[in-house]
């Protein structure tokens, strides 16, 4: 009996000593909240980081990880859904990208503008898939959320002149065109051009479309529009004084060109000229702006004969970290040319990054690329080649890059469109 009892007692005393010792260890399960937000916090990181390189999948991955990490807030859970369905919709996967925004949308824990995004990046999905009566819905709810939302009335009338409702694109074309600054505006005169031209509105459309070279003298759809409605505005009645027709000949520079440039459809995610910050968790940030999609230029001119199918340049979402300040050595020079580095003489395609009428302006543009995005475009040196172009007047093209194949141009053109951008690729 008292070997039965010091048996139990020691038993007990063994079992004791297990439960302190446990109790002392730390558990390896389940993990702090700390850590889970941390964790959580890295991943978000790590999505922001693939979508500025372009590595859409591994965003999504990143994305995916930083929802089942148990980190995310329900503010930072909605923010997941909406970039992993930036992510699916860059890489063709519209049905799970309208999923994700829908599931950000429901949430009810979208910031204001991100929730306006949201509606609209959907809006997107929805007409890719051709849900057109969807995607209005969504352009319009963006527009009741944000009235300012440039790129959102543009897509809306890109839809509305395609269904014949021309009075209404016209109405949202010049929305657009009140809340976009710079060359952008360009793309909704163009497709307001259209409307008009629909209409029966010659001179208006016609105005329009001299607007839009003002903006971009190289915008090859609008000086191909304005030569085939010429005859058409040769027999109206009532034509402008001679002394008008001057004065706006000269305000109206001719298109210059370009060997290889297909043409470039439109920006996104960059209203007015504002960049749109976006907060997650643990202090990251990303910025939304554009996302472009080139179409073959002898697909879209193909599609000037039909104006009611023609794509005036649907404005995409893209996502971009804010590029770290950089101030480029590069001086201001009226000289034809800036710097020839033999590798890009030998190369064949370049990028040209704009055409202007002064070249002290295309020196500029160089300085504020390279501001924006130093990470692309500081290994390139730069050309300002003098064209003149006769009657057509004299322009100053901007050039940077030397590249054997065309593949890698345009996939560094696509990449400095990211960070809103203008690019063509050129031949020579």
């Amino acid at each position: 009996m008292r070997r039965l009892m010091r048996g139990g007692r020691r038993g007990i005393a063994i079992s004791l000593l297990v439960m302190l010792v446990a109790l002392l260890l730390p558990a390896p399960y389940p993990a702090s909240a700390s850590s889970a937000e941390d964790e959580a916090a890295a991943l978000m990181k790590a999505g922001a980081d693939s979508i500025e390189r372009g590595q859409y999948d591994k965003a999504a991955v990143d994305f995916s990880n930083a929802l089942d990490s148990g980190g995310l807030t329900p503010e930072g859970r909605a923010l997941a859904y909406h970039h992993r369905g930036v992510s699916f919709l860059k890489v063709g996967q519209q049905d799970a990208a309208i999923a994700d925004y829908t599931r950000a949308i429901t949430a009810n824990a979208l910031p204001a503008m991100v929730l306006a995004r949201a509606y609209y990046n959907r809006g997107i999905a929805y007409s890719n898939t051709g849900k057109v009566d969807a995607a209005e819905r969504d352009y319009l709810k963006t527009i009741e959320l944000t009235p300012d939302y440039a790129a959102a009335y543009h897509n809306l009338a890109n839809l509305e002149r395609r269904r014949h409702a021309y009075d209404d694109a016209i109405l949202h074309y010049t929305a657009a065109i009140d809340n976009m600054q710079g060359r952008e505006r360009k793309l909704p005169l163009f497709g307001r051009a259209l409307a008009l031209e629909q209409s029966g509105d010659l001179e208006r459309a016609a105005a329009d479309l001299r607007q839009a070279l003002i903006l971009d003298p190289e915008f090859e759809l609008a000086q191909a529009k304005l030569t085939a409605i010429s005859p058409q505005l040769a027999a109206v009645d009532e034509l402008p004084s001679a002394a008008a027709q001057s004065e706006e000949a000269e305000l109206s520079p001719q298109i210059v060109p370009s060997t290889v440039a297909p043409f470039q459809t439109a920006a996104s995610g960059q209203e007015a000229g504002k960049v749109i910050r976006i907060a997650s968790v643990g202090g990251w940030r990303t910025t939304a702006t554009r996302f472009p999609a080139p179409e073959p230029a002898a697909k879209a001119m193909a599609a000037a004969d039909g104006n009611d199918t023609l794509v005036t340049g649907s404005l995409r979402p893209a996502e971009a970290l804010p590029a770290p300040e950089h101030s480029p050595a590069a001086a201001k020079q009226a000289a034809a040319a800036s710097k020839s580095p033999s590798s890009a003489e030998q190369a064949r395609y370049r990028l040209q990054l704009g055409a202007f009428r002064e070249p002290d302006v295309a020196a500029q543009a160089w300085e504020e690329i390279s501001r924006q995005a130093p990470g692309i475009i500081g290994r390139f040196d730069y050309a300002i080649q003098k064209a003149d172009l006769g009657s057509r007047g004299i322009f100053y093209r901007l050039r940077a890059g030397g590249f054997a194949g065309i593949g890698e141009a345009r996939t560094t053109c696509k990449s400095l469109e990211a960070h809103k951008i203008e690019c063509i690729v050129v031949d020579g």
